[in-house]
């Protein structure tokens, strides 16, 4: 009888709650999935962010991207229409009973706000030159750019007119904070991240390679003057190219969601590829500022001129600001 019992107790004693347990939580490992889970991990995938794609970087306030994404919207096609004649009709406002946007929908909402700007692209056959893409990290975004936008100058004018802006009602963006213009893009590699770079910095900078290991600032690092012309001379017969205005620089790299490209190995990939007695590093005012952008599996370069830490990193709340308070100095005044 006692053996009996222990073989009906079995199935009910510990082994068995851990075998239910073990069940429940196993269940079918989450492969089922609501059409609504399958459409969102679908618009997710569709939404990476691929080599070769140059943009702008938009990041916003936290919890506020749905905002922030209508305002770019509305900004960028304001911006396109002036600076390249792209001509859109915009709902800037918010129409009487229409719902907020789904604060997870951001692409939705930047889409919404840029559709005209594509569908009337003046002189061209209606391609899209914007599209908005959802990053899977909070108070980020990325529009991706097509000719005849350059990002770099687009977003120039955009913080030049921020910065100048005196009242309230100049200010075009609350949730907004930064933008970035990418120039030319690449995978998130060393190589990648070297053949990214000599696309983006050939127009401004002599590309023969660094020339000595020493510090910059010491005189006796520098190599005699004959030695240095004759080299640049057989460089640039070599690479048929006219020779580069000498101006210095500075490198500022911001790596998300990647483990690979440490901020080091950036700046030395970067630094490595300029020739050091024509370029001089200035970290303090520098003519031009190298922008180096790595996020995931993709990497991106801009150059932007000197005053980009002037013009506050090409923040626009920070932007906003400064010109507001201008404004309330000059008044006590």
């Amino acid at each position: 009888m006692t053996g009996s019992g222990k073989r009906k107790d079995a199935p009910t004693g510990g082994g068995g709650a851990q075998q239910a347990k073990k069940k429940k939580a196993g269940g079918n490992a989450g492969k089922w999935k609501t059409p609504h889970h399958m459409a969102k991990a679908a618009n997710n995938q569709e939404s990476n962010l691929q080599a070769g794609e140059p943009g702008i970087w938009v990041t916003c306030a936290r919890h506020q991207e749905s905002k922030a994404a209508r305002e770019i919207g509305v900004l960028f096609a304001e911006y396109a229409d002036k600076m390249y004649g792209i001509k859109g009709v915009h709902d800037a406002e918010k129409k009487e009973g229409e719902e907020d946007e789904d604060e997870d929908d951001i692409e939705a909402a930047i889409k919404k706000e840029v559709e005209a700007l594509n569908a009337n692209r003046k002189g061209t056959d209606g391609g899209h030159n914007m599209t908005p893409l959802k990053m899977n990290v909070d108070c980020l975004m990325f529009v991706k750019t097509k000719p005849p936008i350059d990002p770099v100058a687009f977003v120039r004018r955009i913080v030049e007119d921020a910065k100048s802006a005196k009242e309230t009602g100049q200010m075009k963006c609350r949730y907004v904070n930064r933008l970035t213009p990418v120039s030319v893009t690449g995978k998130a590699t060393e190589q990648g991240l070297e053949g990214v770079a000599r696309e983006a910095l050939a127009p401004f900078f002599d590309l023969s390679g660094k020339k000595t290991d020493v510090d910059q600032s010491t005189e006796a690092a520098v190599k005699p003057a004959a030695e240095t012309e004759a080299r640049s001379e057989k460089a640039s017969n070599e690479n048929a190219q006219p020779a580069k205005k000498e101006i210095t620089f500075a490198i500022r790299p911001s790596v998300r969601n990647n483990s690979s490209l440490k901020r080091d190995i950036v700046i030395n990939t970067i630094a490595g590829l300029i020739n050091n007695e024509r370029h001089k590093v200035n970290l303090t005012s520098p003519d031009k500022v190298i922008l180096v952008d790595v996020y995931q599996k993709v990497c991106g370069v801009s150059v932007v001129d000197g005053d980009w830490e002037e013009f506050k990193r090409y923040n626009l709340t920070e932007l906003y600001g400064q010109g507001q308070g201008s404004k309330e100095k000059k008044e006590k005044e």
